[in-house]
């Protein structure tokens, strides 16, 4: 899908050689994403024409800008290095593989595309999946309650056998939780609330305009009905270039529902993409320099993790590669991870097959 740009020509002087370049098909469809934005705020707009793609498929400077924005975040100050200092294992995930009904700039499945691409085992019952009775035996012996049932490439709500899923975990006394996007979540509400640990919801925007940006796609989920309804709610907001401008608005948004008690913000994550995703990690510490230097520090736990009390909710800004949890990972292709970190162990797992 992407590696060592060898192309000698054609690429304009000023363009910054990166470590490596993309597909055309992938750039050109994340170039044309953005040029929806049409009516956006012009700084945003003149933020998307700086990520113009060169003939080879590689990127001009990014938020060369922001070397002199007032908060004096830069892109050499965006940290980049994973803690490999780990606390015990405390959770362990079920990856589901498989076509997802968004499709979002940032997703971690994007690192691992041209591998599991023809993975699909969103109509396989759980029984067939192999390895799965050995990941919950390694989860057992290791004293792993917690099972969060998510998706690398798709959504936990579009597994077809996830109610029996969701039993079966209970029967083998797991606690289970979900994450979703959202958008079955109204028809799959019962299932939500039937699990003993939180749904975590991604809430990005309130915006279509922006949510075609970020998940390309214009409807929203009904979260006005969807939050109530749910009786364990999380939300996860990811900061990157689309939305940095309607951030407090988004937050302030959320936090009007009493049964949110926690609201996570993360860094987007990425094991092969940093040179794509840069201008969002550089966004995240823009807006954290401007959040410490605003609101009450209420505590710091997993090492890195910050909670802010902001509109009267737990607010935690998450750099996933540098916090100390730990987690083991199980992926319906029959891969099994000890690590914490979702594609270095995957790929792992698949090179000592």
């Amino acid at each position: 899908m992407w590696g060592p740009c060898t192309a000698t020509g054609g690429c304009p002087a000023a363009t910054i050689t990166l470590s490596a370049c993309f597909s055309p098909a992938d750039a050109k469809a994340l170039m044309g994403r953005f040029d929806l934005c049409k009516t956006y705020p012009a700084t945003i707009q003149r933020e998307i024409q700086r990520e113009k793609l060169t003939e080879c498929y590689q990127y001009d400077t990014l938020y060369e800008h922001l070397k002199k924005n007032p908060s004096g975040v830069t892109m050499a100050l965006v940290n980049t290095q994973k803690n490999r200092e780990r606390d015990d294992y405390s959770f362990a995930n079920i990856n589901l593989l498989g076509k997802c009904n968004t499709n979002c700039f940032f997703c971690l499945g994007l690192d691992l595309a041209g591998v599991i691409d023809d993975q699909n085992q969103l109509a396989i019952p759980f029984a067939e999946w192999k390895n799965f009775e050995t990941f919950l035996k390694k989860c057992k012996d290791n004293r792993i309650r917690k099972i969060y049932i998510t998706g690398q490439n798709t959504d936990s709500l579009m597994y077809r056998c996830l109610e029996q899923l969701i039993d079966f975990l209970h029967a083998q006394d797991f606690a289970v939780g979900l994450r979703t996007n959202g958008y079955l979540a109204l028809a799959r509400m019962e299932l939500i609330n039937r699990c003993e640990l939180s749904a975590g919801y991604s809430i990005h925007t309130l915006s279509p305009v922006t949510n075609r940006m970020i998940m390309g796609r214009d409807d929203l989920p009904d979260w006005d009905s969807i939050i109530p309804a749910t009786q364990r709610p999380r939300v996860s907001i990811v900061l990157n270039r689309c939305n940095k401008q309607e951030f407090f608005e988004l937050l302030r948004y959320v936090a009007k529902f009493e049964n949110v008690r926690y609201i996570q913000i993360r860094r987007v994550s990425t094991d092969t993409r940093n040179d794509l995703l840069m201008p969002d990690m550089v966004v995240y510490e823009e807006i954290y320099s401007q959040v410490r230097n605003i609101f009450p520090l209420k505590r710091r736990f997993a090492t890195d993790a910050e909670v802010y009390e902001i509109y009267g909710k737990d607010v935690v800004f998450w750099r996933t590669i540098k916090t100390s949890v730990n987690s083991m990972n199980y992926f319906t292709d029959d891969t099994v991870s000890d690590m914490y970190f979702i594609v270095e162990g995957y790929l792992k797992y698949r090179t000592q097959c």
